[in-house]
């Protein structure tokens, strides 16, 4: 039924899978909601109405078909699952079997084939037992949707027979000019001759690694690299060598004047495993920046397809980037780079999909599929008051307590340098006082002589003057013997 309402299964983590279901659910009128599932912690969003509700693990077991009741009266029809863990897996199964909804999947990434697909070096190899249970998952979906063909081919390929439907990523149209936005204190202190940038939180599998074994190879080039967001290794602002500055987190909204700010040219993906469509690259192509990106993945599958920059050799590593990256910012290839540049001045709805396209076509299958849910209890009854939790259990937060303490232990060690700098400055600055301070007095000193000088000066000039008019009163015949013995005198 067209107007059943859509519960969106996801993690608790957030990144391109939040932006995107968030994205869906202000994109569409019909009523939706979010269950996050994790490991030991389970939450229930409605995010129209701003409230999140934890939930009881024990409860939700306990009163599984008194859960399955207020899902009803909030009009689930349809189950839109994010993420292939096991949690998640397992939560969409229980709640479609009893409320005898179908179940829609996007393919976010290549964790379907197996569990640590994200950690640099696992290899493209699929691990038979995990994908046995997620290929399970799959097939008994009413729909699977990935955002690029290289998903779609990739999952037909690992799971034959699997009708895969291809619904790329959208992004808003792009942002209006926010006006001027400066760059970081620090970095416009030292401004390089040419800048590149990685855009996004980047981890080992985004290619943090490969950004610090780059210091060396740039050395010389006049080149930095700014990460617009942060590293794993770093979350505050600031230079981590000669060539690497972090500019730190940011709103999607400012994208476009910070690549102006720091002088971006080209933007820069060092990602160790491939991406599955990038946010970030319709970002940059967004703000008609051309890129740099790997040999693999929708990133190369993108650039191949619509220009935009340049793919790099197969298996480059930190090495090759930077004798890339040099390259393309030569000023000897600037009309090379101004080439891409126009062509990115130009809009194609093609190379940046857009998200009202993107809502259209998850809406066309919603409709296709949804149920009528006809609710048939208060959803005020004791029974389903009882799947909440008393109280927020601590596992919910783990992951962010354990970022936010990283970030705080970041924040304290530059806290100590900026205090350990502004001590060396107070004391630097109260020598150059104290000198200026002798120097001033000197300077008094210097002048009060100079001033008595002038006043004694003064008045022998006065007296001279006097003793002039008196001489000019005697009769010239005596002037004239008393300049002669003033002369013969002086003689």
């Amino acid at each position: 039924m067209d107007s059943s309402a859509v519960l969106h299964i996801a993690t608790l983590h957030g990144g391109g899978v939040d932006r995107h279901v968030r994205d869906i659910v202000r994109g569409l009128a019909r009523p939706q909601l979010v269950w996050h599932a994790g490991p030991g912690a389970e939450v229930v969003e409605l995010p129209r109405e701003g409230r999140s509700y934890p939930l009881d693990e024990a409860a939700l077991e306990r009163e599984a078909d008194s859960l399955a009741a207020w899902l009803r009266v909030r009009g689930v029809g349809l189950l839109h699952t994010h993420s292939l863990t096991r949690a998640a897996r397992a939560r969409a199964a229980s709640i479609a079997g009893r409320l005898g909804a179908p179940t829609i999947v996007t393919l976010h990434d290549i964790l379907f084939l197996r569990s640590d697909a994200l950690e640099p070096g696992a290899g493209g190899a699929p691990d038979a037992a995990w994908l046995a249970q997620t290929s399970d998952f799959l097939r008994a979906a009413a729909a699977v949707v990935a955002p690029s063909g290289y998903v779609a081919d990739l999952a037909r390929r690992h799971v034959p027979g699997l009708d895969v439907q291809v619904v790329p990523n959208g992004s808003p149209p792009p942002y209006a000019d926010a006006g001027t936005i400066d760059p970081r204190p620090e970095f416009a202190g030292r401004r390089p001759r040419a800048v590149a940038a990685v855009l996004g939180a980047i981890g080992p599998h985004k290619g943090s690694a490969v950004l610090a074994q780059m210091e060396p190879f740039l050395a010389g080039t006049g080149i930095a690299i700014v990460v617009i967001g942060y590293l794993d290794a770093q979350v505050t602002a600031g230079w981590r060598g000669e060539h690497l500055f972090v500019h730190g987190p940011y709103r999607d909204e400012d994208v476009p004047g910070l690549l102006r700010a720091y002088g971006v040219r080209i933007g820069l993906f060092p990602n160790r495993v491939p991406e599955s469509f990038s946010y970030a690259l319709s970002d940059l192509w967004d703000a008609g920046i051309p890129v740099l990106v790997p040999d693999d993945g929708a990133l190369a599958e993108r650039v191949r397809r619509h220009g935009g920059g340049w793919v790099l050799t197969p298996g480059a590593g930190a090495r090759e980037i930077a004798a890339t990256l040099a390259a393309r910012l030569d000023p000897g290839n600037a009309q090379s780079l101004a080439r891409v540049e126009s062509d990115l001045a130009r809009s194609d709805d093609a190379r940046v999909p857009r998200l009202d396209a993107m809502t259209r076509s998850l809406d066309a299958l919603y409709a296709r599929f949804g149920i009528d849910a006809t609710p048939p209890v208060d959803v005020e009854a004791p029974a389903i008051q009882a799947l909440l939790a008393k109280n927020l259990d601590g596992a919910l937060f783990r992951v962010e307590l354990a970022r936010i303490a990283d970030e705080f232990v970041q924040l304290k060690q530059g806290l100590e340098g900026e205090r350990a700098q502004s001590a060396k400055f107070a004391a630097e600055a109260r020598a150059w006082i104290a000198k200026l301070d002798g120097d001033v007095a000197k300077l008094q000193a210097e002048l009060a002589r100079e001033v008595e000088a002038r006043r004694a000066f003064a008045e022998e000039n006065a007296r001279l003057r006097d003793s002039a008019a008196a001489l000019d009163l005697l009769p010239r015949l005596l002037r004239r013997i008393l300049l002669k013995k003033i002369r013969d005198a002086r003689g």
